[in-house]
């Protein structure tokens, strides 16, 4: 591999089978009533969304309620998950903590579990104040682990934004293989598809979804293609034929339907509810989010019956 001179040290290039491409569903963790994993709803919920086409998958993140199950939970649904994607796809398991060293012991733990892939946003609480500290902390996650690294940019629950520039650089490290972008923010995103013509930018913010793959984003983390994965792999694929009208009309239908996620007081209830009316999980949330009552499930159908066909006619 050829290597790569930058300001602090040699990087080796990355290979492009390392990389990660398509649709990612950020998975909603089923749990039943009692608060406990709910494995079978899991396996159905991975199954439905690897029928969907999707290229891999993403557990314990923001959709995942990944900052607020506990250790027990999270073990629970990684193993699952690692056995029922049953290495068809690659499983990247979220790992959100308040510091570099709980995020190292966090992403260690998984991979004695087998996990291959991982997703960090930058520690929480007592934020990075600089990009240098940035760099230095996912370098340092990249140094220490055995597998691989998705940056994690989520500037509203980390209060920090990764900047394009810092991108490239961490981008630039071999354990590195992505930067997922949630920040909503497409000039931010755009300079960062421009200034790494190479690839490794995911978009993470549904509404600049099929923008940002015809610039060059080599996928889309959309929450909700836990419910509807065949839609997003289809949109995936018009992107990659650069067919802008068709790519278009799917990002139309998507600012349309995910209204949806407004109609209940947190969106991961919505976003749990769209997959318990295809029977996929049960409803429950983890302690602290508000599940969907009776009077948001109402607006959530009366709402669908009128647009869901949008995402389903395609």
């Amino acid at each position: 591999m050829k290597k790569i001179q930058t300001d602090d040290t040699d990087f080796m290039e990355k290979s492009p089978e390392a990389k990660i491409k398509g649709i990612i569903p950020p998975l909603v963790t089923p749990l039943d009533r009692k608060g406990r994993v709910d494995e079978e709803s899991l396996e159905k919920l991975i199954s439905h969304c690897i029928q969907g086409g999707v290229s891999a998958l993403f557990i314990l993140g923001s959709c995942g309620e990944g900052s607020v199950l506990t250790d027990l939970q999270k073990k629970t649904a990684v193993r699952c998950a690692l056995k029922a994607a049953e290495n068809k796809i690659p499983v990247l398991v979220g790992a959100l903590e308040t510091s570099s060293q709980k995020i190292l012991e966090e992403i260690k733990s998984y991979e004695d579990m087998g996990a291959e892939y991982f997703v960090s946003a930058v520690p929480y609480y007592l934020t990075p104040e600089t990009q240098t500290e940035i760099f230095h902390h996912y370098r340092f996650l990249a140094e220490h682990i055995e597998g691989k690294l998705i940056a994690y940019n989520i500037p509203p629950y980390v209060h920090c934004s990764i900047l394009p520039e810092t991108m490239k650089r961490l981008l630039e490290i071999p354990k590195i293989i992505a930067v997922k972008d949630s920040t909503g923010d497409w000039s931010l995103c755009q300079k960062a598809l421009f200034l790494n013509p190479q690839g490794g930018i995911l978009s993470g913010n549904e509404e600049l979804c099929g923008a940002a793959m015809l610039f060059g984003a080599e996928g889309c983390v959309p929450c909700l293609a836990n419910a509807y994965p065949a839609f997003y792999s289809k949109m995936y694929q018009y992107a990659r034929e650069k067919n802008i009208e068709k790519v278009i009309e799917y990002q139309k239908a998507i600012v349309e339907i995910k209204k949806v996620l407004s109609f209940t007081e947190n969106w991961i209830a919505a976003v749990k509810y769209l997959c318990a009316r295809k029977g996929l999980i049960q409803p429950y949330t983890a302690r602290g989010i508000p599940m969907i009552n009776e009077a948001e499930q109402k607006r959530v159908e009366a709402f669908l019956a009128d647009n869901e066909k949008l995402l389903i006619k395609n």
